[in-house]
């Protein structure tokens, strides 16, 4: 069943929209956890989680991480992926992000970082809730 152009401009924006919080949501885990433990560390533990998660969920590997920060390379590429694949797909990479932070610190970035995922993971579900 094909879907109509109007419904597929409709998921292009809900995907966006989920797109933009999920990579601003990495970017505020950034800013946090590197001023606790260093951006090498960092962005080892980063890489490790979209390796990881990427194992299922292959679109997560056009993420990119340097020691500067991350950010997506191929947008186009995302626009073949369902929003509730990207959501699932984010929300394993958080998780994945959360364990690694919870073996390394026993729980003190995870401490740090929960109050600011949280919201934003409550907002993921309402927009995807909307499409």
């Amino acid at each position: 069943m094909a879907i109509r152009m109007e419904e597929r401009e409709r998921l292009t924006g809900v995907s966006d929209r989920l797109l933009d919080l999920y990579l601003n949501l990495l970017r505020e885990i950034w800013e946090v956890v590197s001023a606790l433990i260093g951006e090498s560390v960092l962005s080892l533990l980063f890489r490790l989680a979209i390796q990881k998660a990427g194992e299922k969920y292959g679109f997560l590997g056009l993420l990119k991480v340097t020691e500067e920060g991350i950010w997506m390379e191929g947008l186009g590429e995302y626009r073949t992926v369902t929003p509730s694949e990207i959501h699932r797909g984010f929300q394993g990479l958080i998780n994945h992000l959360f364990n690694l932070f919870s073996a390394l610190t026993e729980g003190v970035i995870s401490r740090e970082v929960f109050p600011k995922v949280f919201p934003k993971l409550r907002e993921a579900e309402r927009i995807l809730s909307q499409k």
